[in-house]
């Protein structure tokens, strides 16, 4: 069952609402105690409580499989890939994506801008970033937040793989990560494509560069 959601705008409103309530009527730790009941009535609207259901499977690195599942998640999509990334490095799963829409998948990626632009002294995000671009993959960048440090894939609004696995090729063969995929759960894909879309609706287009 999905926690009702409040929308950004109200809560705010009612943030503001209560810091001015505050200043007149609360003191100390009264005026302590309302904000903190507003920071948990926020945390508590913007979460999501989702039935158990379909197989999970997990795995590590480095060198400990999980690269390959990530590999092989995205080798199941069949319709449709939304993947948020930080670093967008890897061979292995760029050529993955490449393969994903050869064989007709309608594949969307945001990654942060920073990490695969600026930062990029390699070459290696931009060279595979612009691949994506240049297969017709609709590629974007997104720079709103400090480091976009989401890691998600998300098959066939179906089944979603996540961790702390960047796809580079550090966190295959030297960072300490995990991978975590909840096969045919597609009430846990439709919250996390709500996530992709709030992130796709604040970034913006790629261009290719090498």
């Amino acid at each position: 069952m999905f926690l009702v959601k409040v929308p950004r705008q109200l809560l705010w409103i009612t943030a503001v609402f209560l810091l001015i309530v505050s200043s007149t009527s609360f003191a100390g730790k009264k005026r302590a105690n309302a904000i903190n009941e507003l920071i948990t009535s926020y945390e508590t609207n913007h979460s999501f409580e989702i039935p158990a259901e379909g197989r999970i499977e997990v795995a590590f690195s480095p060198n400990e499989g999980g690269e390959a599942l990530v590999v092989k998640v995205i080798e199941s999509s069949k319709q449709e890939l939304r993947i948020l990334s930080y670093s967008f490095t890897s061979a292995p799963v760029t050529q993955a994506v490449l393969r994903a829409k050869k064989r007709g998948v309608n594949v969307i990626l945001v990654a942060d801008q920073k990490n695969n632009t600026s930062q990029d002294r390699s070459g290696k995000a931009r060279a595979a970033l612009s691949a994506l671009v240049n297969a017709g993959i609709d590629v974007r960048l997104i720079s709103v937040f400090p480091i976009h440090h989401d890691k998600i894939v998300i098959s066939d609004s179906n089944t979603v793989e996540l961790g702390s696995f960047n796809y580079s090729d550090a966190a295959a063969r030297k960072n300490s990560e995990n991978v975590f995929v909840n096969w045919n759960n597609p009430k846990l894909a439709q919250v996390y494509l709500g996530h992709f879309e709030r992130n796709y609706k604040l970034s913006h287009p790629y261009s290719t560069a090498y």
